[in-house]
């Protein structure tokens, strides 16, 4: 049970929901992800130092499931870490400039490149728009993408992303519960992947500023 568990977590954190893809078959092709590392933000430009720890609910056609992850950056490093049922520790992904290192404690390994998490990472919390913005819909095309975010009050309220080639359709799509801006993150953020045809529901559970190392 844990290792399917933290197996759904990683599928659902790449963008990929698995439909009966095998581990160790060719990996999936994650349009925006293929220029990587280039698209990455290295992670010394991803603002203050902060420790976010959440409750994770995954959604996609073949069930749900749920866990604990925490996700902290202190210099110029990046971490991941995704967690049981029971606490044990299924991952630990490491973004140290353009290098990114898995840790990985599941039974397969991963059956898609470990940097696809960290895409989706920065897709719901830093690769937007420089805001704040005014009230309203605001749009750039950026790396074969067009992000279109939605401001209101000086906070985003929603994010999508969508290829310019339309291939695949549909967008990705981040909700903001209160929206997003100030020091603390919302209290609920939906992460919708019509690509992959996933949602997550992400829970903050504890969220706080690092001194600067």
């Amino acid at each position: 049970m844990l290792a399917r568990t933290l197996l759904a977590l990683t599928l659902a954190s790449c963008g990929a929901s698995g439909h009966g893809r095998r581990p160790d078959g060719p990996p999936p092709e994650y349009p925006g992800a293929l220029a990587a590392p280039a698209t990455l933000v290295s992670p010394a430009g991803l603002g203050d130092a902060f420790a976010l720890e959440q409750r994770v609910r995954t959604e996609y056609p073949e069930g749900t499931q749920e866990f604990r992850a925490v996700l902290q950056r202190t210099a110029d490093r990046m971490v991941l870490v995704g967690f049981g049922p029971h606490g044990g520790r299924g991952f630990a992904l490491t973004h140290e400039g353009d290098a990114v290192e898995l840790e990985s404690h599941l039974p397969e390994p991963l059956p898609f490149p470990a940097e696809f998490m960290l895409h989706d990472v920065q897709r719901v919390w830093f690769r937007g728009l420089a805001g704040p913005l005014p009230d309203g819909e605001h749009r750039e095309a950026r790396d074969g993408e067009e992000i279109v975010e939605r401001w209101e009050g000086g906070r985003l309220l929603e994010r999508t992303f969508r290829r310019l080639d339309d291939r695949p359709p549909g967008v990705l799509r981040a909700r903001y519960e209160g929206g997003l801006g100030g020091d603390a993150p919302p209290q609920t953020v939906v992460w919708e992947n019509a690509w992959f045809g996933y949602r997550l529901i992400l829970t903050t559970l504890s969220h706080r500023r690092l001194d600067a190392e």
